[in-house]
């Protein structure tokens, strides 16, 4: 069984950046049990998370890893999410889920529940 949990060792999180982006980054991983087989990577500016970087098997795991870190970081403050649009997943993730948005993007619009009738 697979977990999602925020990277709390910041050794960690230096070598998934590997010095490609600037700031006091944040991450997720996904692990099953001892096994990482993905991450996200993430900094929160003001009232504003940037998801920068990321590695996932598939589309499912991208989708629950954001959902995650953005959530993580409303809870420390932030209002918004935006996404580093360089990334290909992400790009193509903010495009078919929030394509008409521009790319600062409040909170409760990921983190909203579906409405039922």
């Amino acid at each position: 069984m697979f977990t999602m949990k925020p990277i709390e060792e910041y050794d960690v999180i230096e070598l998934l950046n590997n010095s490609r982006f600037d700031g006091e980054l944040q991450g997720y991983i996904l692990s099953d049990g001892a096994d990482l087989f993905g991450y996200i990577l993430f900094k929160v500016e003001d009232d504003v998370i940037i998801l920068l970087d990321s590695k996932t098997p598939d589309t499912r795991y991208l989708d629950g890893i954001i959902r995650a870190s953005v959530a993580y970081s409303e809870n420390q403050g932030a209002k918004y999410f935006s996404f580093n649009l360089e990334h290909e997943p992400f790009e193509k993730y903010k495009q078919v889920f929030f394509g008409e948005y521009p790319n600062k993007i409040e909170t409760s619009v990921i983190l909203s529940g579906c409405k039922h009738e």
